[in-house]
């Protein structure tokens, strides 16, 4: 242990009788761990953060989504109608016994007004159960009621995102208020909790009104067309079954024969979950692997200064081996001096790259950094490892030197 303290010693004495040389060596090192340090994070914390939010829409969900058909018009490219109607809702609801809730939706665009406050959005019709499948909570008043879905009730449940641009404020009770929605006056009855942004989509830029009256005010008379079903599976281990039976009613109801292709798509959040964690890991270690390169070149650059540094102590290699010095000794030395650089270097790159991800994260449009104790252990162990890679030559070049020749070395 005394031994290794010495070696160290010696090692920061060398290194320090060219301070700036050491500095601009370290750099390398320094820029590369930051730079994986701050990238991985800002991956970690991103993957996190977009897991949490598809999360967040519901536990043990599944979706159904029609698979629409696009058709040529004079107008251009029209999509047809959906191939999803209130008779599917209704067998699901009878019929799949591990399904326990289902939210049918229709969706459609409005304009909304307050007091010469205007917004355009996705006006979106659903039931009393929408809230529960897919984890909706009330800040204020209440939500869609079966009554009001029963009585083509004009009522609205608003996202926090539309209060702010109709009301100027989200701190503003909106509830009791009349709103104009194409011309028509409905009740705002409830306000929701905020959710944030999901990608490039603000879950808080909602608007919820009862489904018939949706299908009414947005569709036309007698529309029983649904744009999607959100269903609360009974556990977690029968979502497969809820699925396979989901498939089977529709096709049956859609008249689909044996190899026929469906005319609705079944997800499963737990899939799309896995997916989309898998995919956002596959962008961070790409993001580490490209940081990676600088911790290269800084490498390069510690094997450069140490062979400069073998050449100009020629002499000393020499002086200390006619002393007595051993080639272990005069390895380990300049190898000690490689390793401290890179390690240095290492540690100054770690508090650099914590403090550039919370940084850089808010202009990636990110709300948290995740910086694991994993990635500051893998960016100290390769740093190290480039220490010894890029100093084992250098080292061994001195440690080969004949004393002899050393001493006659101008």
């Amino acid at each position: 242990m005394r031994k290794m303290v010495m070696v160290l010693r010696v090692a920061l004495r060398a290194l320090t009788v060219h301070k700036m040389r050491s500095i601009l060596t370290m750099l390398g090192v320094v820029i590369g761990v930051a730079a994986v340090i701050s990238l991985v994070a800002v991956g970690q914390g991103t993957q996190a953060q977009v897991v949490s939010q598809f999360e967040s829409l519901g536990s043990n969900l599944l979706t159904v989504t029609p698979a629409n058909s696009f058709n040529f018009s004079r107008s251009g490219l029209q999509e047809s109608s959906s191939t999803l109607s209130n008779t599917d809702v209704e067998a699901i609801q009878g019929l799949a016994t591990a399904v326990a809730q289902v939210a049918p939706e229709y969706s459609g665009r409005g304009t909304v007004t307050y007091q010469g406050n205007t917004t355009s959005l996705s006006i979106t019709g659903v039931t009393s159960d929408y809230d529960d499948v897919r984890n909706w909570e009330v800040a204020r008043g209440r939500f869609i009621s079966p009554d009001d879905d029963s009585n083509l009730a004009m009522v609205v449940v608003l996202g926090q995102g539309v209060v702010e641009d109709l009301f100027g404020s989200t701190f503003v009770n909106a509830v009791g208020q009349t709103v104009r929605i194409n011309r028509q006056n409905y009740e705002v009855v409830g306000v929701l909790e905020s959710k944030g942004q999901t990608g490039f989509f603000n879950q808080d830029d909602v608007l919820f009104m009862p489904l018939r009256t949706a299908q009414l005010k947005l569709g036309g008379a007698g529309t029983q067309d649904i744009s999607q079903m959100s269903l609360s599976v009974k556990t977690a281990e029968e979502m497969d079954l809820a699925q396979a039976q989901v498939s089977a009613i529709l096709r049956t109801l859609h008249g689909i024969a044996s190899g026929g292709e469906d005319d609705f798509t079944v997800l499963n959040q737990a899939d799309l979950v896995s997916t989309i964690a898998e995919t956002t890991g596959t962008f961070t270690t790409l993001l580490g692997s490209i940081a990676a390169i600088s911790l290269l070149v800084g490498g390069i650059g510690i094997m450069n200064i140490m062979l400069v540094s073998v050449t100009e102590r020629t002499r000393e290699v020499g002086l200390r081996k006619a002393v007595g010095a051993k080639r272990r000794d005069i390895l380990i030395q300049f190898l000690a001096e490689a390793v401290t650089l890179s390690v240095l270097g290492g540690l100054i790159g770690v508090f650099l790259g914590v403090w550039g991800a919370q940084l850089i994260t808010p202009l990636l449009g990110g709300s948290n950094a995740l910086v694991t104790p994993q990635s500051i252990v893998l960016a100290l162990t390769v740093s190290l490892g480039i220490g010894i890679f890029f100093g084992a030559y250098p080292a061994n070049r001195a440690a080969g030197l004949r004393p002899i020749d050393a001493l006659r070395y101008e």
